[in-house]
């Protein structure tokens, strides 16, 4: 039995199969509260045209959540950091992103 201590850690990332294709999702919204962030990944449903009470045109556009993640805030400047080094990387292999709506 050894008492040696590990330089370094490998983490092994096990995805269970029923995970594997992962969803699809075409928004997200973000809310907090004292002890978490809360991330819902949403998939926008088709428009629902209708009236108001005063008779007025409205569109009702729903979203379905798709997938719901909580961080404890601890966690938020990692994942953001994460998502910025993962997208300066992407766009060095594939060219700028281009944002939504231009």
């Amino acid at each position: 039995m050894s008492d040696a201590v590990p330089s370094s850690v490998n983490v092994e990332v096990i995805v269970p199969e029923a995970m594997s294709a992962g969803v699809y999702a075409n928004g997200f919204t973000c809310w907090y509260n004292r002890t978490d962030f809360t991330i819902d990944f949403v998939v926008y449903l088709p428009t629902d045209p209708g009236v108001d009470a005063s008779g007025n045109p409205v569109v009702r556009q729903p979203v379905q959540v798709v997938s719901r993640v909580k961080f404890p805030p601890a966690m938020i400047f990692r994942l953001m950091q994460n998502l910025n080094d993962s997208m300066s990387n992407y766009e060095q292999q594939f060219g700028a992103i281009v944002h939504l709506g231009e």
